[in-house]
């Protein structure tokens, strides 16, 4: 009798054989399962529609694969071959897709590795990111396995909005000391004092100040499933900053400040998925609950002016803990695949996506987006990631010609 490709040479294996038939079967399902919503992932963000189109490839191609390779003369023949055949498949796929088209398959998996984790399935996260290959993830659509860390050149800063402040005035000499007879040593240049703009404050003095403009953002898809993350006010149009992952895919959005003023009327102005931000608007003089607080809009600083070891704080809603203060340390300023990043120690949970990254002086340098994993499933210790704030600045415009209202015809969601 034809034997199948993983039978067992004699009964004794059986057992041990079925079991790890089972096995392969369960774990590449899964896998597989993984790499197909990475690829449906480059096309939508949307996790109902990414699960069930893999769900569907996942199951259908194998099964067609099976019926074709099933003998149709002597179903003897066919004993445990459908099976074998399935395990290939499952297991097989995901070794070819990780290994085979790693350049490719690289950044799809990292960022399916971000929507588990900012969803709350960190595992699931973690053993996606190690099919990619990463040792690290940096957001929605990066991870740091940096090649190579530099400080990107200034850009011009954005003046198309009146919340972004400019810091930096001129600076005057000071008159040198009268020479002293008894030094035989040459007069030296007269010092520079430079005006420093705003002055350091503690955490405490900083929270007090700026937590009112930070934001709980809530969302719900078409399933109303729910979710959400954190923004922020950037000026007294009513414009929020938030990650573009957090309100990707949603029907419906709720925007609640500290003071307990909540807003669903909220219209999505801009939004760029490859940096991952988003900005939203809302009227702040009509509330659905709670009444209108006088908020101050957030200083957008410069973040080409951010330097390794500065203090930073945040604030943000991790895990729905509303208004949570962290602190840590600028670590690194990185660029991997052509964009940049700062990279600090400041923790950072599902839930703060979306929060403004604070200097000391309480101007946002970052947009907090994604605590980042070690590789082979590890992870990693107070390694997070946030985008520059001038790349948000870039996104602000005099007008939204685009702008949409969630949940509505126009929306691509």
């Amino acid at each position: 009798m034809a034997r199948t490709p993983f039978a067992p040479k004699s009964s004794k294996f059986s057992v041990a054989h079925g079991i790890l038939k089972t096995i392969t079967i369960i774990v590449g399902l899964m896998l597989s399962q993984a790499c197909l919503m990475a690829v449906v992932g480059m096309l939508t963000g949307n996790g109902w529609i990414r699960g069930l189109v893999a769900l569907v490839i996942n199951l259908v191609v194998p099964l067609v694969v099976v019926d074709r390779v099933l003998p149709n003369d002597d179903p003897t023949r066919a004993k445990g071959l459908a099976s074998d055949v399935l395990a290939l498949i499952w297991f097989g796929f995901p070794f070819l897709f990780m290994v085979a088209g790693h350049s490719l398959t690289r950044g799809p998996l990292a960022r399916e590795a971000i929507r588990y984790t900012d969803a709350g399935f960190g595992t699931l996260g973690r053993v996606t990111l190690w099919l990619s290959g990463s040792a690290a993830v940096a957001s929605e659509s990066d991870s740091p396995g940096v090649v190579a860390s530099a400080t990107p050149s200034p850009t011009p800063s954005s003046t198309a909005s009146a919340a972004l402040s400019a810091s930096a005035s001129a600076s005057s000499p000071v008159p040198p000391p009268p020479a002293s007879s008894a030094s035989s040593k040459p007069p030296q240049p007269p010092p520079i004092i430079k005006d420093a703009g705003p002055q350091e404050k503690s955490p405490a003095q900083l929270f007090k100040e700026l937590s009112p403009a930070v934001v709980t953002i809530s969302v719900a898809n078409a399933a109303n499933l729910e979710g959400g993350g954190t923004g922020f006010l950037i000026d007294t149009q009513g414009t929020i900053a938030t990650n573009h992952h957090v309100i990707g895919g949603a029907q419906k959005i709720s925007i609640k400040f500290l003071n307990g003023a909540k807003y669903q009327t909220v219209e999505l102005l801009a939004e760029d998925s490859s940096r991952d931000l988003a900005l939203l608007r809302v009227n702040l003089d009509t509330p659905t609950e709670g009444k209108k607080g006088e908020v101050i809009p957030l200083v957008l600083g410069n973040s080409d002016t951010v330097e390794v070891g500065e203090r930073a704080i945040s604030i943000g809603n991790p895990l729905g803990l509303e208004h949570t203060l962290t602190d840590g340390l600028v670590s690194a300023r990185r660029i991997y695949e052509g964009k940049t990043w700062i990279q600090m120690s400041v923790p950072v949970s599902p839930g703060n996506s979306g929060g403004p990254l604070f200097n000391m002086r309480g101007e946002v340098i970052g947009v907090t987006t994604a605590q980042v994993m070690g590789g082979l499933g590890g992870r990693a210790q107070n390694l997070n990631l946030a985008v520059p704030v001038n790349a948000l600045k870039n996104m602000i415009q005099s007008g939204f010609p685009n702008r949409r209202t969630f949940g509505d015809g126009s929306s691509q969601w």
